[in-house]
């Protein structure tokens, strides 16, 4: 058991209301010993939490920029800018984790953020649902914006997610 229990709590990051949600995924049915595996934010329970709770409060611009940027595993505004083709992604990043919108950054600076796992399943999968068309594009200029900045490993996996197999 204890090592379920520890199993969600890193899936959940620790976070209190996913911690609850996993509860009630565990009394809707999914065995404790399969919680912490397949525990996703793409669950119903979470799903439909943070719609809710965060997605729906949102403007469709934000909500755009959320799911848009929801392939990058770590994010600074410049890559953010270049992957959506736009500016002041910067400020957009700090004003959502001001927010408490479940991005944390990952410097004293506040240069880079990333999303929280459950949080960024989930606008993954908003993404695929809203706007598969573009999930490409997105890669590729993740994968120049990489290339250019001399991480050409990550440049790699992003041109290859984009369809840009050479």
């Amino acid at each position: 058991l204890a090592e379920h229990v520890h199993e969600l709590v890193m899936r959940t990051e620790g976070w209190p209301v996913g911690l609850y949600l996993a509860a009630l995924a565990v009394k809707a049915g999914i065995p404790y010993t399969e919680v912490g595996s397949t525990f996703t934010g793409e669950d119903r329970f979470v799903g439909d939490y943070l719609r809710s709770e965060l997605l729906d409060r949102l403007s469709p611009t934000e909500v755009s920029f959320l799911t848009r940027t929801s392939i990058l595993d770590r994010m600074c505004g410049p890559l953010c800018d270049a992957t959506l083709g736009r500016t002041r992604s910067s400020a957009v990043l700090e004003e959502l984790e001001g927010r408490n919108l479940l991005v944390i950054p990952l410097d004293r600076h506040r240069d880079w953020y990333r999303y929280h796992r459950l949080f960024r399943e989930l606008l993954a999968a908003e993404l695929r649902r809203r706007e598969p068309e573009v999930v490409p594009q997105l890669h590729l200029r993740a994968a120049a914006w990489y290339e250019a900045n001399g991480r050409p490993e990550i440049a790699i996996e992003h041109a290859q997610a984009g369809g840009d197999a050479d």
